[in-house]
């Protein structure tokens, strides 16, 4: 795992402390050095461009501190997620709020899509899934979350951990449910 500069952790909590006020399209790399006493030089050795920034705020905050445990389980990851969620809603609506869908779903597909291949993992092993089935089955699903997440962001955050993985249970439990008749010498058949 790369050694975080103490640096790069002032750039990220001062672009996260001006997003709590501001909205991110009217944020220079000026405003978030001048927050917290650096140069832009300082800036641009650490990062290209404030996307760069951003998105490693969520690597590091979001994808290193749920996914540096590999065995917690899926509904692990839920909770520990949404209480990321809520406890920096400002920023992440302010995220949703001045990027455009493209951007967003880059710096949620690595969560989401190792998540749902957590999710998937037994169900697909039951069926003897071929890997690139259950890969299609991740990318679909990721995607599908990407847009829930979305949605649940901009309503503001209603439903509790609880709530959402019982809704991922019921798919989970969908998928459990493949008649056999669908599988043809332990493989899914690809239509």
């Amino acid at each position: 795992m790369e050694r975080i500069s103490q640096t790069k952790l002032q750039l990220a909590s001062s672009l996260k402390e001006l997003m709590g006020k501001v909205p991110f399209c009217k944020i220079t790399v000026q405003n978030v050095t001048n927050n917290c006493g650096l140069n832009r030089q300082t800036f641009y050795y650490h990062c290209k461009d404030m996307y760069e920034l951003l998105e490693w705020i969520y690597q590091y905050e979001l994808l290193s501190e749920i996914t540096s445990s590999k065995n917690i389980g899926w509904e692990n990851q839920i909770i520990q997620t949404v209480r990321y969620a809520k406890k920096n809603k400002v920023f992440i609506r302010n995220t949703i709020r001045s990027l455009r869908k493209e951007t967003v779903e880059k710096f949620l597909y690595p969560f989401l899509s190792k998540w749902v291949s957590s999710v998937l993992d037994d169900v697909c092993d039951q069926y003897n899934v071929r890997q690139e089935e259950k890969d299609a089955f991740t990318k679909f699903f990721a995607y599908a979350f990407i847009d829930s997440t979305i949605q649940w962001i901009s309503r503001g955050m209603p439903e509790n951990e609880d709530y959402i993985i019982e809704k991922v249970q019921i798919i989970r439990d969908m998928m459990a449910q493949i008649p056999k008749s669908h599988c043809h010498e332990n493989k899914i058949k690809v239509v």
